[in-house]
């Protein structure tokens, strides 16, 4: 038998053995890992949402038409396109939370 995670030992379940600061600390750490998960698979989501990828060169990271080189957009409409894009999607995020 060992502290921290739940432990079974003969088939039965060791918590009823544990104190009650010890059953809260079972419970409280269950919480954390919970939040990390989803403070994970968020970050996760936000990252695909934002689309971090970056274009190759010479493609327009909105409209993936060809553009040149050293710009990242094919034209200033397409650079304002896509920053109002980003802001609802971030905006969007922001409300789930």
């Amino acid at each position: 038998m060992r502290a921290g995670p739940i432990t079974v030992h003969d088939g039965r379940d060791t918590l009823e053995r544990v104190g009650e600061d010890d059953l809260i600390s079972v419970s409280e750490a269950a919480y954390l890992q919970a939040a990390l998960v989803r403070h994970r698979l968020r970050a996760e989501q936000d990252a695909q949402a934002l689309s971090l990828v970056r274009a190759p060169l010479g493609t327009c990271a909105n409209c993936d038409d060809r553009c040149d080189p050293a710009a990242r957009y094919c034209d200033p409409d397409c650079q304002s396109d896509h920053a109002q894009r980003v802001g609802r999607l971030s905006h969007a995020s922001n409300l789930r939370a």
